[in-house]
């Protein structure tokens, strides 16, 4: 798998995909860090590939990982025959990152019937807040890929 400190044994089969067979996840060479019922912990290197013409990595890609983070955190929780979707998602930032490690924490608010709410913080691994996100999920049914 290209995500490192996942255990393939230990991903349930419905969900080998958003580790196995994730293109835009794998430019990012993300670690998980920790999985338990409704929280992630998940560790991304900074690459200068990711930075805007200030230095900083752009917001869009600090954005993807606190998105990253809730997903992984919603997957643990998520039922059989189901999957979710992002539907809304806000952002606030607090600072730049102009070097790494960057961990971004996820965390499951409140799951429903059709919607999960979901928080995220994404920090340098040395310290230091870069952003706070919430987002809302909405739970449906699994989508095919088209085949290739």
């Amino acid at each position: 798998m290209p995500i490192k400190g996942i255990d393939p044994a230990r991903v349930p089969p419905r969900l080998r995909p958003m580790f196995s067979h994730n293109p835009f996840a794998d430019h990012f060479d993300l670690e998980v860090l920790s999985v338990e019922r409704g929280e992630s912990r998940l560790r991304f290197p900074y690459k200068k590939q990711f930075t805007q013409y200030q230095g900083s990595v752009q917001g869009g890609v600090i954005v993807a990982y606190a998105d990253a983070s809730m997903a992984i955190a919603i997957a643990s929780l998520i039922e059989e025959g189901k999957d979710f979707v992002t539907t809304d998602l806000n952002v606030q930032f607090q600072r730049a990152a102009t070097s790494g490690p960057i961990v971004a924490h996820g965390r499951v608010l409140h799951q429903g019937n059709t919607l999960i709410r979901a928080v995220a913080t994404v920090e340098l691994e040395s310290g230091g807040t870069l952003a706070y996100c919430s987002a809302t999920f909405m739970i449906v049914s699994p989508r095919r890929p088209k085949p290739e």
